[in-house]
């Protein structure tokens, strides 16, 4: 019996070959192959988040090694918004029209996972009528054009947001199968669609299980920052618009007591404003990190905190990669957004408050603070112990095989 092919499209996906580290799809690809089925994953040769850059002579170019890998040319740009990014958008879904086909197996399942959405017209105008009997499955992600008019500000008459909520609902009408991270995300889409049925699941992030000589301890110059003693509260993560720190800055600009420290890894476009805003001398920005020493950051903290804006978005869902990678660490967290359904609340391994208030979140802080080490460990352990019943990619794969399953 010949293995079920999967193409899984996403334009900014990284794997250990592309750049030395491993993301959600590479992650669900590994999973996908130990369990019979053969993968390609298709993406750009520019990542701005992660930020990769993968240079090669000509368009194309098929990495195959661990997990077989279609790189299609990219433009390079810097900012997260502005015309060399949707350039990248239009560039990427053109040349996906023309990959060489003949290099790879052709597809029984074809995932497009957002953002951009613009791999849609290439799946529903195209490689469904190339490849008979080809099962699509969208993966949302962000949902967009939402974001872009939240986050970006864009006005929902916008021509290219009206073109990119056209692009939207199409792929929710063709999709055979809808998948989204967000565990509310099929709320947005009944508003989009109307009465029009959908098959949905949700597959939020997760973790993949490494071997403990994967992880490395932090080096010894970035070790002498962190304070010996005191309670620290740690941040990893993004610096940008979305992630909402200047409200525990400003929380941390009026807490008086000098034994408390917070503690940023990350960079991002809102790193410069915030160190701006930083005027208390418990604020350190520690820079970014390699991925395997994350692990070894978050061990060295009593708290781990992330935040996000009062935005609608989020009402659907979060699901930060650093929710999996604070509850691995089994310390306690502290999430503000106006998120209602999370995985924090059903590990019951933090707390989650309302966003945007710095008062609030030094109050809570100060709590977790007085609780008893213990308190803190148990707490934390109920988040790890979670994350490894349900959150692993092992786990999360399985779901995903499961529509596989039932689209043959």
């Amino acid at each position: 019996m010949n293995k079920k092919s999967v193409w899984l499209i996403n334009q900014y996906l990284c794997t250990p070959e592309l750049n030395n580290d491993g993301h959600r799809h590479s992650f669900l690809a590994e999973e996908f192959i130990k369990k019979g089925y053969d993968v390609t994953l298709i993406t750009s040769s520019f990542s701005h988040v992660p930020y990769r850059e993968n240079n090669f002579k000509g368009l194309y170019k098929v990495i195959d090694k661990n997990i077989r890998t279609l790189l299609i040319k990219g433009n390079k740009y810097k900012g997260t918004q502005g015309f060399a990014r949707v350039f990248s958008w239009l560039i990427f879904c053109f040349l996906l029209f023309f990959i060489p086909t003949k290099k790879i197996p052709k597809p029984d399942i074809i995932i497009v996972s957002s953002n951009s959405l613009l791999p849609i017209l290439n799946v529903v105008f195209f490689f469904k009528r190339k490849f008979k009997g080809v099962k699509f499955i969208l993966e949302i992600r962000d949902i967009w054009p939402l974001s872009l008019i939240e986050l970006g500000g864009f006005s929902s008459k916008n021509i290219l947001i009206r073109f990119l909520a056209w692009v939207e609902k199409l792929g929710y009408k063709k999709a055979d199968h809808i998948v989204s991270l967000l565990m509310n995300a099929d709320v947005h889409i009944k508003n989009v669609l109307g009465h029009v049925p959908f098959k949905y699941t949700w597959i939020s992030n997760g973790f993949q299980i490494e071997d403990e000589s994967t992880y490395k301890p932090i080096s010894k110059e970035l070790a002498a920052l962190i304070p010996k003693d005191g309670f620290i509260v740690g941040y990893a993560g993004s610096l940008g618009k979305a992630n909402a720190m200047e409200y525990i800055i400003e929380g941390f600009n009026k807490i008086k007591n000098k034994n408390i420290h917070l503690l940023i890894v990350g960079s991002g476009d809102e790193m410069i404003s915030l160190k701006k805003l930083s005027i208390s001398n418990n604020i350190s920005f520690l820079g970014r990190l390699p991925k395997n020493e994350i692990l070894s950051f978050l061990n060295k903290c009593d708290l781990l905190y992330f935040s996000s804006k009062d935005l609608k978005i989020y009402s659907y869902g979060i699901s930060a990669n650093k929710t999996f990678d604070y509850m691995y660490a089994a310390k306690p967290i502290l999430l503000s957004a106006s998120t209602q359904n999370n995985v924090i609340q059903l590990a019951k391994c933090g707390k989650v408050i309302k966003p945007n208030d710095s008062d609030l979140i030094v109050e809570e802080i100060l709590n977790f603070k007085e609780m008893s080490l213990e308190d803190r460990k148990t707490i934390g352990l109920k988040g790890k112990d979670y994350l490894l019943k349900y959150f692993t990619y092992d786990k999360l794969s399985d779901k995903y095989i499961d529509i596989f399953k039932s689209l043959s």
